[in-house]
């Protein structure tokens, strides 16, 4: 088979220190292309076809680059998402079949933490024509120059190395998987490359935004946060009295929250063993019994009392001092010291620390009273106050009938959210939208060590974290056709079925063929109330996250008594998964070695079993074999989705897939082909596992589809 390996350079434009050099901004451009056949051991020979130069009248034709592509069976290169984008752009036809060296460089780490630069990558495998980008580096990092202002000699010498270390590194590749421990791999390699032409359809067609409602959004969100600012603010001077309260410090937040602080941070954290090790890994918190929990947080931390503030005397509120000049001078034959020109700066105040006022204490115990529950809770400025842990704190208000409690930390977690909402996303959409309106994610495959896609990078926002349901920013996301509908096929319970589909539960299988919703029983069972009272918010709040949590090795430690009493119970009820579990712990102790039913592995080389009888990595060995396979199936039904779409030449577009759904922009005459195309990808995936990776699925897949006008004004399609 013939393979052509290539590479292109282009110009960059930095855009508030972010880099953007995607193919759909039109000030950006395609400076030249450099590509050879792959030979026995090398590229040997290297056409370099340059289109635009600053200090060069690009004058090259695209003739040859496109009787090349033509003849190619395989294109070849090292990020090959990003050159397959422009050559799209630029209206060159792919070959059929693409190989991304990063990606096969990504599943030979198998899971592990490594560079995937080309260059890293070509040191590793010993490849002899590594990249010269010392120069390189040098222009663009610190004289900020793109490669369309750097001399065109530089740029071709490099680009040159980048092609021969690439076709080089892709030989290195194939010999390490005709290892037999790599075999399995190379059932993976082919299904990874097709998702990523998928991921380059979906990235080029852009999702559509009404910046107008992006505007509307913003103006609420900013005023639902100034309304939630002021109500908290009026929470903590109840409970705290005149202290001053940062709350997004987290050792005030500690104060307001648990009525505690440390007093002495180093004690504290040898205590709670908080911090990483040398490998850079969060240290494990020490197992307590409750009294002794009890008697290290009383032995690192004190009580907060109300405090009443005053004038400080030495400054008179102020909160600085204004110090004079020592001058010496003599009278009458003797010296002596005296005040002379005042300071330019004002000095602060060592007596309030420049607050301009003391607190005293009123010998009342300030905040709301909550109680740490085990050293899990412990953080490095005294306990936690994220948002997991916050969910926890309101069941135990609740059960208490603190409701300042309650109010407190159900506003501040709204609070916090806001600000991810319009730091993250309402900022991150309007800044990645272009000019014509749309807005070009980027989904990268090898960053997430589970197989899942991660997104992000550049100027563009992470639309994998957006939240699903109620979030008013989808409405943001609108049809490019007038009447038309975006369109969101989703897998229901996938990680849950996956789990049962690995592990093989008996009781799992009996359940999902029964049709019982797991998400309500398990808040249910963890909020003493029937099944039927169990509400929405409640389903998703005290169901959802603790029915995921043992199918990933989470244990009852550090929980509420009746959340441990849920997640104690839970492998009674499962014994198919607990014993998979204790198989999967065991096999890797033994090999180090993961394996999906894909053929993607996951590589675990110190594994031990420590003195107290637990697996290190137990949750990761656990959960990455559900996440991988859910990502696999999930990647599936896009890939035979794409094929569909292609087969029958539709107006409408794909434009992307978010956890485990897929979602189209339908052309209005086109929304029933779309719903059934959709409907057979997402479950049909059962035959293309059988077919790809020979794999007989007994669990069946439920699939939810719904459209509307946007992403978030969606109705069920019966």
């Amino acid at each position: 088979m013939k393979i052509l390996v290539l590479d292109l350079e282009t110009t960059v434009e930095r855009i508030d220190g972010r880099i953007d050099n995607s193919p759909k901004n039109p000030r950006n451009k395609c400076i030249s292309a450099h590509y050879g056949w792959l030979g026995e051991e090398s590229v040997d020979v290297v056409n370099n076809d340059v289109f635009y130069h600053t200090h060069y009248e690009g004058s090259d034709t695209t003739d040859n680059l496109k009787l090349h592509l033509k003849q190619a069976d395989i294109m070849l290169s090292h990020n090959t998402k990003f050159d397959a984008e422009w050559l799209l752009e630029m209206g060159f036809e792919l070959p059929l079949i693409v190989r991304d060296t990063m990606i096969i460089e990504y599943l030979l780490a198998k899971g592990q933490r490594r560079s995937l630069s080309l260059k890293e990558s070509a040191i590793r495998r010993k490849v002899k024509s590594l990249k010269k980008s010392d120069l390189i580096d040098e222009m663009f990092k610190v004289e900020k120059l793109d490669f369309s202002e750097m001399p065109l000699e530089t740029v071709i010498e490099y680009a040159e190395a980048d092609v021969k270390a690439c076709g080089e590194l892709y030989l290195a590749q194939l010999k390490i998987l005709e290892r037999e421990h790599n075999l399995s791999l190379k059932r993976v390699i082919p299904f990874m490359h097709e998702m990523l032409l998928f991921l380059c359809e979906i990235e080029m067609n852009g999702v559509k935004i009404d910046l107008v409602e992006l505007d509307r959004v913003v103006k609420e969100f900013e005023a639902e946060k100034l309304s939630l600012e002021k109500s908290l603010n009026n929470i903590v001077e109840d409970v705290m009295g005149d202290t001053p309260i940062n709350l997004n410090s987290g050792a005030d937040m500690t104060r307001v929250v648990y009525s505690r602080e440390v007093t002495n941070r180093d004690h504290h954290k040898l205590t709670f063993n908080i911090g990483t090790n040398e490998a850079g890994k969060s240290l494990r918190p020490p197992f307590m019994s409750s009294k002794q929990f009890s008697e290290a947080v009383r032995a690192t931390t004190q009580i907060v009392y109300k405090t009443q503030a005053t004038q400080c005397p030495d400054c008179g509120g102020a909160g600085s001092i204004q110090k004079y000049k020592v001058v010496t001078k003599t009278r009458l034959g003797k010296k002596y010291r005296s005040q002379g020109d005042p300071y330019k700066n004002r000095t602060k105040c060592k007596v309030c620390s420049g607050a301009g006022a003391i607190y005293i204490s009123t010998g009342v115990a300030a905040g709301l009273r909550m109680l740490p529950s085990s050293a899990y809770d412990a953080s490095i400025n005294g306990f936690k106050t994220d948002k997991v842990t916050i969910q926890s704190l309101i069941q135990q208000a609740h059960k208490k009938d603190n409701l300042k409690a309650v109010e407190f930390l159900t506003k501040i977690s709204r609070l916090n959210a806001i600000s991810t909402y319009l730091d993250s996303f309402c900022a991150g959409i309007r800044r990645g939208t272009r000019e014509t309106g749309f807005l070009h994610a980027n989904f990268n495959q090898c960053i997430a060590a589970t197989g899942r896609l991660s997104s992000g990078g550049g100027i563009t926002l992470n639309l994998q974290n957006m939240p699903k349901r109620g979030f008013p920013v989808r409405k943001c996301i609108v049809s490019r056709f007038e009447n038309g509908k975006i369109i969101e096929s989703d897998y229901s319970g996938l990680e849950f079925r996956t789990s049962i589909e690995l592990s093989r539960d008996a009781q799992g299988l009996s359940d999902i063929l029964e049709g019982k919703d797991i998400h309500r029983q398990t808040a249910s069972i963890i909020l003493q109330k029937p099944q039927n009272e169990v509400t929405k918010l409640e389903r998703q709040v005290s169901g959802k996250p603790f029915s995921f949590l043992p199918l990933f090795g989470g244990t009852s430690y550090g929980h509420p008594p009746h959340i441990a009493q849920y997640l104690d119970g839970f492998y009674d009820i499962y014994e198919g998964i607990y014993a998979w579990h204790q198989t999967l712990m065991t096999g890797t102790l033994k090999n180090g070695i993961v394996e999906t039913p894909s053929g993607r592995q996951y590589y675990w080389p110190d594994v031990i079993r420590t003195k107290n009888k637990r697996v290190t990595n137990a949750t990761q060995i656990l959960n990455y074999p559900v996440q991988g396979f859910s990502a696999d199936l999930v990647q599936l039904a896009c890939i035979r989705a794409f094929k569909l779409f292609k087969q029958s030449n539709l107006r409408s577009k794909l434009i992307l897939t978010v956890h485990d759904s897929v979602c189209v922009d339908a052309h209005p005459d086109e929304i029933d082909q779309v719903n059934l195309i959709l409907t057979e990808a997402m479950t049909k995936v059962e035959d293309d596992s059988k077919k790809l990776f020979n794999y007989s699925m007994i669990v069946p897949l439920d699939i939810e589809i719904s459209g509307g006008i946007n992403w978030l004004e969606q109705e069920e399609f019966a």
